[in-house]
């Protein structure tokens, strides 16, 4: 009995993990939109692997690719194409978006110098695209087969840089062969996204972290009284039990943000918190600032010694509830569906033996 109580606690636990989990991944996926990490984070990926270097006295090779036809034709430049040039509001936000990427760590070190507007940059460039256009970058006479590649590498001989180091050598192991060099370029480009990819998970996790911890605080969320609320509470735990099971059963994934359009991810916000509040609500779970501020004070009232334990309690219970969001909703979703299955065979065992018993 007590096993099943538990196992009931772990189940209202983790379905609120994963309802907070899915409103804080529409919300970061909202801030990842308005501040275009995605475009920061490969831009940031592209000095890296050309450690800054630049093998022309025109430009670095970052802003050469980004210069490039090939690329050029993935974002829209006002400057070039005819368009408006930033607004004054625009600039603003422009700057606003540029001090929050350096907060968080993303922004590139080194910025851009080839577009008016930054922030229109692609945030993916396709391996054949950057390989190509970076051969045409450095054929600068424009030859054609196993000359092409003895351009590409007296030029390259000439710089005495790590950039230039790192294609030297895969043009080298290319052997005079033009295709074979634009694989090494490929392959290097994807082994280098690889490491940007994991660049950008661990932002996302940080930033997780940090919206969880708002969240719990603006929603009251506190891991301390939910557990114990579902540990005394029949009736809550099993409200929670039962909602996370139609849960389970009408998804076969997590509700998680699948889109960069805000307006969808607005409609899908709004969904998530109408869920979520429909769903603690009916459990009676306590959550929320339902009281009135007077209400609160009553707590300073105590005893210094009380009054320092309860705030304590409830600022643990709101790290915790930051800590497990930052696992993210397919986690919790997953773990839920583990609880779920084991919950589905330990119950029939328990009716057996209560069967048996009155037998």
């Amino acid at each position: 009995m007590l096993g099943s109580v538990v196992l009931d606690v772990a189940i209202g636990m983790a379905f609120v993990y994963l309802l907070m989990s899915l409103i804080a991944s529409v919300i970061q996926e909202l801030l990842a939109t308005f501040m275009q990490l995605r475009a920061a984070n490969l831009e940031k990926g592209l000095h890296s692997l050309f450690s800054g270097d630049s093998i022309s006295s025109e430009m670095d090779l970052v802003n050469s690719i980004y210069d490039h036809g090939l690329v050029r034709g993935l974002y829209s430049d006002p400057k070039k194409d005819g368009g408006k040039l930033p607004s004054l509001f625009r600039k603003v936000m422009n700057w606003v978006r540029t001090v929050m990427r350096r907060v968080i760590g993303i922004s590139a070190d080194k910025p851009l110098t080839i577009t008016a507007d930054p922030l229109l940059l692609p945030s993916y460039i396709p391996s054949r695209t950057f390989a190509l256009a970076l051969i045409d970058i450095l054929n600068a006479n424009k030859k054609e087969g196993p000359e092409a590649m003895a351009s590409i590498k007296a030029a390259l001989a000439t710089h005495n840089n790590k950039a230039a180091q790192a294609l030297l050598t895969l043009a080298i192991d290319a052997k005079g062969d033009v295709v074979a060099f634009q694989r090494n370029l490929e392959q290097w480009y994807n082994d280098a996204m690889d490491r940007v990819s994991g660049w950008y998970k661990r932002y996302t996790q940080r930033a997780l972290i940090v919206i969880g911890l708002l969240l719990a605080i603006a929603l009251n969320v506190s891991s301390v009284r939910v557990a114990r609320t579902l540990w005394l509470d029949r009736d809550a735990r099993q409200a929670m039990v039962n909602a996370a099971g139609n849960y389970t059963k009408e998804h076969q994934t997590p509700a998680a943000a699948t889109t960069t359009d805000p307006v969808k991810l607005k409609e899908q916000l709004q969904s998530d918190v109408s869920v979520f509040s429909e769903v603690t609500t009916s459990a009676l779970l306590p959550l929320g600032w339902k009281e009135s501020w007077h209400s609160y004070e009553s707590y300073f009232e105590r005893t210094p010694k009380d009054a320092t334990f309860t705030a304590l309690t409830v600022l643990a219970g709101w790290i915790v509830t930051a800590l497990a969001i930052s696992f993210g909703a397919p986690f919790w979703f997953d773990t839920l569906n583990r609880f779920m299955v084991v919950r589905g065979t330990v119950k029939p065992q328990e009716t057996s033996k209560t069967e048996t018993a009155k037998g």
